[in-house]
């Protein structure tokens, strides 16, 4: 009988990938281009954050040391071990071991929250397709009025990492999931782009700033 495929709606597909070394979203620190961002005139200097799927947790930890409080989600049991460790040693680092997609301010968790800021690194790109509307509508459940979706998106228009995640999006397809929704309010295109088992990310990611639409 053969084996029944993982897919990344599962977080035993997520402690496979750390089991086999092939984590290489993971840096082991902060990703270098997030902390260009905290110089740049357009991010935010205050504000509550929402990180879903954080992994380990160091772009949270970024966030945290920079003064905002933040929650961070992952269901991975290897990642979220690690974020907990770090959340212990941080007052406004608060992590949460859920699926995102069943993020609602009224979770026991987070009663009554929504957040000022929802940050993504690669997780539009990383869970599976068919769950991008999905996705968007956990970000407008989250998010506050007039609040700002931060999101790195990558790989874009690039189909050398294949079948697996973080799939290939496209920008047109980027402007049609998100017009109408959110105000795109800005592009940037990373100066220091980090290398992955690919190969070096720039060209192929952009910060895109997305203001909800009230």
């Amino acid at each position: 009988m053969n084996k029944r495929k993982l897919t990344p709606n599962i977080p035993q597909y997520w402690e496979m990938l750390y089991e086999q070394g092939k984590d290489d979203w993971d840096l082991g620190k902060a990703t270098p281009a997030l902390l260009d961002f905290f110089k740049h005139p357009n991010c935010p200097k205050d504000g509550d954050v929402l990180v879903p799927g954080a992994g380990r947790g160091w772009d949270a930890e970024a966030w945290a040391k920079r003064g905002h409080d933040v929650i961070a989600i992952d269901f991975c049991s290897s990642a979220f071990d690690f974020l907990e460790k770090l959340s212990d040693k941080m007052n406004n680092l608060k992590a949460l071991n859920t699926d995102m997609f069943l993020l609602n301010p009224s979770d026991k968790n987070i009663p009554g929250k929504k957040f000022d800021i929802i940050y993504d690194y690669f997780s539009f790109n990383s869970i599976h397709p068919g769950r991008r509307d999905e996705y968007i509508e956990m970000l407008l459940r989250m998010i506050k009025n007039n609040g700002l979706v931060i999101g790195f998106f990558c790989p874009l228009n690039d189909e050398r990492y294949g079948d697996n995640p973080p799939y290939s999006i496209s920008r047109e397809e980027l402007e049609v999931r998100f017009n109408g929704i959110f105000n795109i309010e800005n592009k940037i295109v990373p100066e220091n782009s980090a290398t992955d088992r690919v190969g070096d990310r720039t060209g192929i990611e952009e910060i895109w700033l997305l203001r909800k639409i009230i």
